[in-house]
């Protein structure tokens, strides 16, 4: 199980369509600030529509800039720099495995 990924409750909006019975929440967040729960990625199995697919509010944090805060930042983010991920190696391990388990799946191999 997964414990931390880098994501925050304007991540929300991505949810698993009512017609495709392929669609699941995969992953969910809390907000440390108001208890509220949120969606962070949905699954799409396989089928004659298309898939494997996963959607994910979360993909701008998988970026550079996220796992390493010390590379600097784009010119459009004006917010100070999280450290979860370089302060908590648990998270960083959660992430990374959440990242990779992603790719193996999307690539139809077991984790």
């Amino acid at each position: 199980m997964l414990r931390h990924l880098p994501a925050h409750p304007h991540e929300g909006a991505v949810g698993a369509p009512a017609n495709n019975p392929t669609a699941r929440v995969i992953a969910t967040g809390k907000s440390a600030l108001t208890g509220r729960r949120f969606n962070i990625a949905v699954a799409f199995e396989p089928s004659e529509d298309g898939g494997p697919a996963i959607a994910q509010s979360t993909f701008h944090h998988f970026a550079d800039y996220n796992w390493d805060p010390s590379a600097g930042c784009p010119s459009f983010v004006s917010e100070r720099p999280g450290d979860a991920l370089p302060r908590t190696p648990e998270a960083r391990r959660s992430t990374e495995l959440y990242a990779r388990n992603v790719a193996l799946w999307l690539a139809r191999r077991g984790a």
